[in-house]
């Protein structure tokens, strides 16, 4: 016999000698094996909640009365709210397999940052009325799971015939990145419509939690009746067996909205300033009023809102009010504190409102500053029955003038009656130097008989 048959004989003998007492051991102890029996979903997703169930085998030759198995959660497995750890099998006999297994059931969630790959699960086992547990685990496959969402879309309204920026946000809500996406959408009705590029956008790639915009500039057709029309959105990308998965859903997108107005002062008649008012807008505006509110510089006599009804775009009408410009009065330092002089405040811009109902059926408000030609404004002039001349006019306030007789005729009849009396005086002395009889009296009938003879 040569020594390599000796070795062999010896790892023999010692290999029959440990299944021996290997067998011994199991006769005499309770030795339970555990199984996935089934998983659902198989693998896992990282985030997701998924339902084991797990074969309990009995290889020993003890009988357990009263066995309890318990799930011990660690990364990356946890149990649900509600679910129970610790199950009761009872009694399990000895060598009781195969068939006759046990199956006990869990509800396990899976950590939504798990990378993929297996995982083990350790499970407990004891009988009630021992201090002496064993653990032992089962491997589950964890995988990533590709998804995403379009979640925003800046605009929700397009107002007809003008571009505007239209942008969708792509969102990776998986636990794996996102490979060769391509993003698309459509109007079925070709009311809303790309411009300067087509409706189809391409990603190379998508980390998990992050986000990608892809804008495209829009626009309504001008001739679109205001509504709510649909697009149809489409978003494909692969996943990491190169297998491709599309998300298709859809958006409203509201066309109509606000509009706007442009106003310019027409001219005055009769006391009246009228003003054109037009839609320059694409939306058609109703229950229109055309309103100037309190300002500075400016004064509305009578009612300060006209109702003009509906104005559809393009269209215009024309609003009057009885306006005048605020003025401030002033005394010059160098004259008399009767002169008074009336200086226009220069306020050219009137602010006009116009209150309408946009095709959403919300109430709006347009300001415009509108440039008036204050000369087409003419100033009236009267003379009152006093002798004050009044002048008026849209932009002034009254202004009053006394007349030259007004203000210095006192003045004058005092100067004559003094050169009156001046003259008679010396035309008197000199008759009395002649006469000294001639009085006072025979003066005055000498006086009216000069001016009997003439």
């Amino acid at each position: 016999m040569n020594g390599k048959n000796v070795i062999f004989g010896i790892l023999i003998f010692f290999l029959m000698v440990g299944t021996a007492i290997a067998a011994i051991d199991l006769d005499d102890n309770l030795e339970l094996t555990f199984s996935v029996i089934n998983q659902d979903p198989d693998p896992a997703f990282a985030g997701n909640i998924f339902e084991v169930k797990i074969g309990v085998e009995n290889i020993g030759g003890k009988i357990a009365n009263d066995l309890m198995v318990e799930i011990v959660p660690g990364y990356p497995f946890e149990l649900v709210s509600g679910e129970k750890s610790v199950q009761r099998i009872g009694t399990i006999n000895s060598y009781q397999s195969e068939d006759n297994m046990k199956i006990i059931k869990y509800t396990l969630r899976v950590n939504k940052d798990t990378i993929a790959g297996s995982y083990d699960l350790n499970i407990k086992y004891f009988e009630k009325e021992s201090s002496v547990s064993v653990t032992k685990s089962i491997s589950l496959d964890v995988n990533n799971k590709e998804s995403a969402e379009i979640i925003y879309i800046d605009q929700v309204e397009l107002i007809p015939g003008k571009i505007i920026p239209l942008t969708f946000t792509i969102n990776n809500v998986g636990s794996a990145p996102l490979r060769e996406l391509s993003f698309q959408w459509e109007n079925e009705d070709d009311i809303i419509l790309p411009v300067g590029s087509d409706n189809t956008k391409y990603i190379k790639y998508i980390d998990v939690g992050d986000s990608v915009d892809l804008k495209f500039d829009v626009i309504a057709s001008a001739n679109a009746d205001p509504d709510l029309y649909k697009l149809d959105l489409v978003l494909t990308y692969e996943d990491d067996s190169g297998s491709e998965t599309q998300i298709s859903t859809k958006a409203g997108v509201y066309v109509g909205g606000p509009t706007d107005f442009d106003i310019a002062f027409s001219g005055t008649s009769n006391g009246e300033s009228t003003f054109s008012i037009a839609n320059i807008g694409s939306v058609s505006a109703t229950s229109v009023t055309v309103k100037i509110p309190d300002q500075t510089g400016w004064k509305v006599t009578g009612s300060n809102s006209v109702i003009i009804g509906n104005l559809n775009e393009g269209d215009y009408t024309i609003a009057s009010f009885t306006i005048q410009k605020n003025s401030q009065m002033t005394k010059p330092a160098d004259t008399d504190v009767s002169v008074q002089k009336t200086i226009p405040i220069d306020n050219s811009n009137i602010l006009i409102e116009v209150v309408y109902t946009d095709s959403r059926g919300n109430r709006e408000t347009v300001t415009k500053k509108v440039l008036v030609d204050s000369s087409s404004m003419q100033s009236t002039t009267m003379t009152l029955p006093d002798g004050t001349t009044t002048i008026r006019g849209p932009g002034m306030r009254t202004v009053s003038q006394q007349s030259f007789w007004d203000k210095y005729g006192n003045y004058i009849i005092i100067v004559v009656i003094v050169l009156v009396l001046f003259v008679g005086r010396k035309n008197y002395k000199k008759r009395k130097f002649n006469d000294s009889n001639y009085t006072y009296k025979q003066f005055f009938k000498d006086c009216f008989k000069k001016k009997s003879k003439k």
